[in-house]
C-alpha cells in the first residue's frame, strides 16, 4: 500500500525543482546582462547615455595599453586589444574571424570598419567606444587596412 502524502508531495517538489531551473539562470542572465558592458552592444540599454564613459578614456594608467607614444601605435594597439581573439598575425583565432585574407570586406570601406569597431559585431565582438578614444581606433582600423594591403 503506498503513502498518499508521498505521492501528492511528489509533483508539488517537481515544480519546485523546476520552476528553480528555470527562473534561478534567467535572473542570473538578466543580471549579468545589466553589467556587462557593451557586448553586443547591450550595454547601451542598461544605463543612459550620459551616465556611459565618452570615448576619449585613457585607459594608460591602468596598465590596458602602454604609456606614452605607444598608445597610439597601431601595431601595439593591435596586440592589446584584438590579438587575444583575431590573433598575433591578424590569423584569426577561436573567437575572432581572420583579419587578412584575400577579399576581406573591409578593404574599400573603412567607415564601416571604424563603426564595427566602436560599436562591436554580434554576440562575440566588444565595442571599444569608450575604451578607446578616436583617434586609437583610427590607428587600429589603418594598420588593418594596411596589413591587407590598402592604401
Amino acid at each position: 500500500m503506498t503513502d498518499q502524502t508521498t505521492d501528492r508531495s511528489t509533483p508539488g517538489r517537481r515544480w519546485l525543482a523546476i520552476g528553480a531551473a528555470v527562473l534561478i539562470p534567467a535572473a542570473l542572465a538578466f543580471y549579468f546582462w545589466t553589467k556587462t558592458p557593451t557586448v553586443g552592444g547591450w550595454g547601451k540599454y542598461s544605463a543612459p547615455s550620459d551616465a556611459r564613459p565618452q570615448s576619449a578614456v585613457d585607459y594608460s594608467q591602468n596598465g590596458r595599453l602602454p604609456v606614452g607614444a605607444a598608445a597610439t601605435d597601431p601595431k601595439s594597439l593591435y596586440v592589446q586589444n584584438c590579438a587575444s581573439c583575431h590573433g598575433m598575425n591578424l590569423e584569426g583565432g577561436r573567437i575572432g574571424p581572420a583579419l587578412k585574407r584575400p577579399g576581406w570586406p573591409y578593404g574599400q570601406n573603412r567607415d564601416m570598419l571604424v563603426k564595427i569597431i566602436h560599436q562591436g559585431r554580434g554576440l562575440t565582438m566588444p565595442g571599444f567606444d569608450g575604451r578607446l578614444n578616436n583617434q586609437q581606433i583610427e590607428a587600429i582600423a589603418t594598420y588593418l587596412q594596411t596589413q591587407n594591403g590598402v592604401k
